[in-house]
């Protein structure tokens, strides 16, 4: 699960449309690049924005990037756990995965 950090990780959430996903890759590239910025960013993928899930691979996410996928989003989309990429996480709940997340002073930003 999370790592550890010097810096508190960044949340970025894909919920609304599946390029909200794409998007949060490439911003998560972005916030690595910085050295000022967090050295682990998680992206949440949800909601509608789960159809993306099964288009990326190991090699789409960006080194010290997290990618974790709600399981119940999956289910209320009828895609299989074993259709994602191994490097994806999947968690009960994308949103309970947050808030406990932020309890431990993550930074939140959603897409």
């Amino acid at each position: 699960m999370p790592t550890n950090s010097s810096f508190q990780p960044v949340i970025l959430h894909a919920s609304d449309d599946g390029s909200d996903v794409e998007r949060g890759l490439r911003l998560s590239k972005s916030i690595k690049a910085n050295p000022q910025c967090s050295d682990s960013v998680f992206l949440v993928i949800n909601h509608s924005a789960i159809t993306a899930a099964p288009s990326i691979h190991r090699e789409d996410i960006p080194a010290g990037v997290e990618v974790y996928a709600c399981a119940t989003a999956l289910s209320t989309h009828k895609i299989a756990q074993e259709s994602l990429d191994p490097a994806i996480h999947v968690v009960p709940s994308g949103i309970v995965f947050i808030a406990e997340q932020q309890r431990h002073q993550a930074f939140y930003i959603r897409l």
